[in-house]
């Protein structure tokens, strides 16, 4: 039995401290919280919900891409639930959801998403608000409300503004409503008189500085205006500041290069250049089956594109983008039909470098040359998975290492208990010496005791095992209590 309680009071601080510190700096160690933030635009009375997932793992306020796979979301609006969508996230941590709503998209519409078969809950069942449609008239003059503002590109109806003088008015507007260097777009020019008539036939002399102008040789480009005073020009950007003058005469005026001739009118103005815009190539919108070519003149892994028209965004789609031997970088996205879609023919897609669609670069293109001057808004954050994956981990973690500290503690208690022990074993085994050393060879009391056995008793008497014991058990005590405190610095 002694020499039991006494390799057990060797062995146990050792086991107690070692299971305890793999308790703290494994299980109680905080890992990274893996969640995943919703974006979109969705609009009140859609048959779409589209969603971009974004995969997050965070770990001390950083966060990185999480590429999630066997995702799983589903939703449902005003109580009705919709199809459910199955998918992966890329290496970018980005998935792009597209929920039926066949019935339109009404108030209140709550979203969940879980991972391998719902077995790890990413987002808790969250509400998404919805924004009523744009009215058709609006441009891009007006800025989203709560959830993004109106893209470049957006209201490619708008007049640039610029400085116009003389009797002819000059109206100029980019055809798409944006433009990317170093790809051509053309420019139109409304050419009016004083009392808002067409000036029809009148002379438009135009030239650039940053860009060339489609038949610009050694002078400026001449065209001629139609009948409904209208003119158009190719202009290729050459750079991101981009500035255009023109010069237009009526019939029978004075000559190119007469200026302050009657008759005549001019402007001056810069273009709108996008700085890091992905252009979107109009001559894939042709044909039975339209495709997105995307042609980014810098380096870029991937494009980010929202489509949608008069009822929101309708799909969302990442891009990969390739070296295409030209010296650009190019991808393709062919257009699913339009009943896929929802309802409503698409009107515009947003090209973005960045999933937030928050980059100087974003760019709403038209899709058809029909298309109004509908403002997109860019994506907002709708929902966020976070908060409640760091909450489960902390509460994780704080479970571990407080089982870890009962370790710490059941074996201070224990290690005290062993040492109570063997300090009363002790005890014994002093009061028989004592009683051994009081008697005679054959039994008797008051024997006389030898010099040799006076001084065993003296010592032993003087040991204080007792006091011993208890200043080694409080050591003992100090020593978990130290681990304990350590251990709350994780």
């Amino acid at each position: 039995m002694v020499s039991t309680v006494s390799a057990a009071t060797h062995v146990l601080p050792a086991v107690g401290i070692g299971l305890a510190a793999l308790v703290l700096l494994g299980p109680g160690t905080r890992r990274m919280a893996t969640g995943v933030r919703v974006w979109g635009a969705p609009v009140a009375g859609s048959e779409a919900l589209a969603l971009r997932i974004e995969g997050v793992r965070r770990l001390h306020g950083a966060d990185d891409p999480a590429a999630l796979q066997d995702l799983e979301v589903s939703a449902a609006s005003a109580g009705a639930p919709l199809e459910r969508w199955t998918g992966s996230a890329g290496e970018d941590g980005i998935a792009e959801a597209l929920l039926r709503a066949p019935g339109g998209l009404q108030e209140p519409v709550v979203v969940r998403i879980a991972r391998g078969g719902g077995a790890q809950l990413l987002l808790e069942e969250q509400r998404v608000p919805l924004v009523p449609a744009l009215p058709a008239t609006e441009t891009s003059a007006l800025p989203g409300a709560a959830h993004g503002s109106a893209l470049p590109g957006a209201a490619h109806g708008s007049a640039l503004p610029g400085a116009a003088h003389g009797e002819l008015r000059l109206r100029v507007t980019a055809a798409r409503g944006a433009m990317a260097a170093p790809f051509p777009e053309r420019v139109r020019v409304a050419v009016e008189t004083e009392d808002g008539a067409p000036a029809a036939g009148a002379r438009v002399e135009a030239s650039a500085v940053g860009a060339d102008l489609e038949g610009q040789g050694s002078g400026p480009v001449q065209v001629m205006a139609d009948a409904r005073g209208a003119a158009e020009l190719t202009l290729k950007p050459l750079a991101h500041a981009v500035e255009l003058s023109l010069r237009a005469t009526r019939p029978g005026s004075a000559p190119p290069g007469t200026r302050g001739s009657p008759g005549e009118g001019t402007w001056e103005g810069t273009m709108p250049v996008i700085p890091g815009a992905i252009w979107l190539d109009p001559g894939g919108l042709a044909g039975e089956r339209p495709a997105l070519r995307l042609i980014s003149p810098a380096p870029k892994p991937r494009a980010y594109v929202s489509i949608g028209g008069a009822h929101g965004r309708l799909l969302g789609a990442v891009v990969p983008l390739a070296p295409d031997g030209a010296g650009y970088f190019a991808g393709t996205l062919t257009l699913p039909d339009g009943p896929a879609l929802g309802a409503g023919a698409v009107e515009w897609a947003v090209i973005a470098s960045d999933p937030y669609e928050q980059g100087a670069g974003t760019v709403a293109w038209p899709l058809s040359p029909t298309a109004g001057p509908a403002a997109p808004r860019r994506v907002a954050l709708l929902a966020d998975g976070l908060p409640a994956a760091e909450a489960r981990e902390q509460a994780r973690a704080s479970g571990a290492r407080r089982a870890g500290l009962a370790v710490l503690g059941a074996t201070a208690v224990a290690q005290m208990l062993l040492l109570a022990l063997r300090s009363r074993a002790a005890r014994r085994r002093l009061e028989a010496h004592l009683a051994a050393a009081s008697t005679d060879e054959d039994g008797t009391a008051g024997a006389p005791l030898s010099r040799e056995d006076r001084g065993r008793l003296l010592a032993a008497a003087r040991a204080e095992p007792l006091l011993s014991v208890l200043a080694l058990a409080a050591l003992v005590g100090l020593s978990f209590a130290a681990v304990a405190a350590l251990a709350t610095f994780r």
